[in-house]
């Protein structure tokens, strides 16, 4: 018989509140955590009201990020749908890959401006985020504009 070993007197608990929270410290700019309340490496004075702020801003901005870089990959695995289209047996896995996929960029994209569109940060990972999601709604919208795939009559 197998048993597991008991914990008695303690409860684990995961909550957001408890998350550790990271910002760049505002002398050295170095990556702390918000619950300094000097910084490791330079000994700057920390002030716990601005410490928030600042990693609020930063996990924002690294949304931000990584949902531009999502919007990227999206736009990427057009390129094995539409080949796939050819592969025999494959074929319908690819025309309903390259229709959902060519249509999901632009909502996600739309999504990505509603969400992030009126971020004012100096961020240069944020203006790249924003470059990539331009590039990629213009390629989205050539791909819509001239490669239509054909399903039961319908031009998609």
């Amino acid at each position: 018989m197998l048993a597991y070993p008991q914990i008695i007197g303690a409860t684990m608990s995961l909550s957001l509140a408890s998350a550790v929270r990271v910002f760049p410290c505002p002398n050295c700019r170095e990556t702390i955590n918000t619950s300094m309340g000097e910084c490791p490496f330079c000994h700057a004075t920390i002030d716990s009201a601005a410490a928030e702020a600042s990693a609020a801003e930063t996990s924002h901005v690294s949304r931000a990020v990584s949902d531009a870089s999502s919007l990227k990959i999206m736009l990427g695995s057009l390129l094995p749908f539409g080949v796939l289209i050819f592969v025999p047996f494959l074929s319908w896995i690819g025309l309903v890959g390259f229709v959902f996929v060519k249509y999901a960029v632009v909502v996600m994209t739309i999504r990505w401006w509603v969400k992030y569109g009126k971020t004012k940060t100096t961020d240069p990972e944020f203006s790249s985020a924003r470059g990539t999601t331009i590039f990629v709604a213009a390629i989205d919208v050539l791909v819509i504009a001239f490669l239509h795939v054909h399903i039961f009559g319908l031009r998609l």
